[in-house]
């Protein structure tokens, strides 16, 4: 690539995080490492396994016994997302424009962040999750912001709610300038980027087409034309910049606007004054109750800054009565050491913490929160350290030891944490839910920790590889009877012997084994469904040997069941599986895609049959035709 060139277009080099996938480690199919480089399946659309899934959608994953309630947020920063993915380019760039290849079930990126190796996070773009699309491929091309900032470094937000089956992506393009003309054109907002996007260069497909614009901008008679009509100095615009934040942070202190959640929108202008009598303004009138009422519909960035207009209010705002239950996952791109040290004199009465995604690229480290949880952490029933890369063996050790009453615990994705680690938990006597997926955890440090964990209630374990999963399941009848939701995606080994131990836990109501059954387990899953009568979830996706004989068995025993997924078997007929929608009166959710047995005319002739039963199955270029013979019929 010639060095004169300023406009880059570039793919993923690498992935740098993510909080889902649909495949598994160590596989090529469906794994977030299918979105590095150019696109190869677009403008293909359809279920690849070359793409990059997610590995939930719709409103199924909420609906659920294993489903977590998310930590009260009264004024969210931004909409709550459910996933994201961390990518890295190889140069840093000023950006322009990013493409998403997008190839199954499109509209579910809702933002996109930019970094320099994660110092600092910019939001360039946010929307709302699209509905509606056509089931085509497309490239989505969102109207970012063009910040005066490299760029080598994204994070893409998903909300896939919304969506009525998977979605995946192939590949994301970075298109962005390399350097800007000077500093000068930097501070009068002329960048040589700015100009990129008055010539719409930035919504030009074609790379002919760009690198004329760009030699245009690089010309020497554009660049005399800048020079000429931006004459005045930088320190000018330093100084007149300077005086503008002076003002603006006088402003500031004389006057702060609080917008009061109720019936009515109000404002209450509190007046800072030097007196320390009447420093409250006209909150001093207000009873106590009154005013942590209002405090307690004001999201926590707010809450920090309001206690910096005056005395009153920062006595008010640091009450530990407003810092019960913190949702900082949904402020990840706020929180730093700094945050958790300023935090930790509010939070002596922490009940729930959620920092989930929180501390990316050493943002956070494990001797700050060491200290935090140290001191906070003693009333703790609820932790969530979804993503948190910064949790290691210490942490653990500090957590058990401190966190005496905890019920809650999720370290999805926590990769440096060993059975070391993970020992200590056998001290969490309390636990009534643990998640523990994609981590390292082995067969006999979860064995130790089950033992003790005689309140366990959910137990998530999802893409736990080392973990032999009928010992798992033998482990979990002889000390977690009470067990009501055990999810065990992608992990390995499970057969009639599983199936037989988990029979023998007559509470469980949600069970995921997909990917992870081998093996005929026609006696097992009959044992299973007469002694767990409650069974409303079942996942035995991809159990190739499932036969209609098992089929008979569900319709026999668990007529209780919500959801049902059985995709990727190859001897059920499509008589049993109409037997069990007829006898399941309770069946909102019923995959069968990919089943060699069952065509998609026959899918949806079902899904007219039966309205109240969300069928996934058969062909994506039907979904038009379906959509019409459902209009036509209402």
């Amino acid at each position: 690539m010639g060095k004169t060139q300023c406009v880059l277009d570039q793919y993923v080099k690498e992935v740098g995080d993510f909080s889902s996938q649909y495949g598994s480690d160590g596989s090529i199919s469906y794994v977030a490492n299918n979105i590095i480089g150019k696109p190869t399946l677009y403008p293909e659309y359809g279920d690849f396994s070359s793409a990059y899934c997610l590995r939930s959608y719709g409103k199924w994953w909420t609906k659920c016994e294993s489903a977590i309630t998310p930590i009260e947020d009264p004024r969210p920063l931004l909409p709550p997302s459910v996933d994201f993915i961390d990518v890295r380019y190889e140069c840093p760039v000023y950006p322009i424009r990013v493409d998403f290849y997008e190839t199954y079930h499109p509209g579910s990126v809702v933002r996109v962040w930019g970094s320099l190796e994660g110092q600092g996070w910019i939001l360039l773009w946010s929307g709302e999750p699209q509905t509606g699309l056509k089931p085509v491929a497309r490239i989505f091309s969102p109207p970012i912001r063009q910040p005066n900032h490299l760029v080598n470094l994204l994070r893409i937000e998903f909300d896939q709610q919304h969506q009525t089956y998977y979605s995946a992506l192939d590949s994301i393009l970075l298109v962005g300038s390399t350097h800007t003309a000077s500093k000068s054109f930097v501070a009068t907002g002329d960048s040589i980027t700015s100009q990129v996007l008055k010539l719409g260069l930035h919504t030009t497909m074609c790379e002919q087409g760009i690198l004329a614009g760009v030699q245009f901008l690089l010309s020497q008679e554009n660049l005399q034309k800048l020079v000429a009509e931006e004459p005045r100095e930088i320190e000018d615009l330093l100084r007149e910049e300077k005086a503008d934040v002076v003002n603006m942070i006088v402003n500031e202190e004389q006057s702060t606007v609080v917008h009061v959640a109720g019936d009515t929108s109000t404002e209450v202008i509190v007046q800072a004054v030097e007196d320390e009598g009447t420093s409250g303004g006209y909150f001093e009138l207000l009873p106590e109750e009154l005013i942590l009422y209002i405090l307690r519909q004001v999201d926590i960035r707010s809450l920090c800054r309001l206690s910096h207009t005056c005395k009153l209010l920062q006595k008010y705002a640091s009450e530990p009565c407003l810092y019960m239950r913190l949702n900082l996952k949904n402020c990840w791109w706020l929180v730093k050491n700094s945050t958790l040290e300023c935090l930790s004199s509010r939070c002596s009465l922490l009940q729930a913490l959620d920092l989930s995604w929180c501390g990316p690229y050493n943002a956070l480290d494990t001797e700050t929160f060491m200290e935090f949880i140290h001191t906070c952490g003693r009333q703790l029933t609820i932790l969530r350290l979804n993503n948190c890369h910064f949790i290691d063996n210490y942490c653990l050790y500090m957590i058990a030891n401190v966190c005496l009453y905890l019920e809650e615990l999720s370290m999805a994705n926590c990769s440096k944490v060993d059975h070391l680690g993970f020992g200590e938990l056998k001290k969490a006597w309390a636990l009534s839910r643990l998640d523990l997926s994609r981590t390292r955890i082995d067969f006999h440090t979860l064995q130790l920790l089950l033992q003790h964990a005689s309140q366990l209630r959910h137990l998530s374990l999802n893409n736990c590889t080392q973990l032999d999963m009928d010992e798992v399941a033998l482990t979990l009848a002889t000390f977690n009877r009470g067990l009501i939701s055990l999810s065990a995606w992608k992990t390995h080994g499970i057969t009639t012997r599983g199936f037989r131990a988990l029979a023998c836990i007559p509470t469980l109501q949600d069970l995921d084994l997909g990917w992870a059954l081998s093996g005929a387990i026609t006696e097992g899953l009959g044992e299973l469904v007469r002694g767990c009568k409650g069974l409303r979830r079942l996942y035995l996706t991809a159990l190739r040997t499932l036969t209609d004989h098992d089929l008979h068995q569900l319709t026999t025993h668990a007529g209780q069941l919500t959801q049902l997924d059985i995709m990727g078997t190859r001897n059920v007929t499509p008589e049993a599986v109409q037997r069990l929608l007829h006898t399941c009166q309770n069946l909102e959710l019923l995959d069968v895609g990919f089943c060699e047995q069952i065509h998609s005319t026959v899918v949806h002739q079902w899904i007219l049959q039966f309205p109240k039963v969300s069928i996934k199955g058969g062909l994506w270029h039907q979904e038009d035709e379906l959509e019409s013979m459902s209009c036509k019929i209402l």
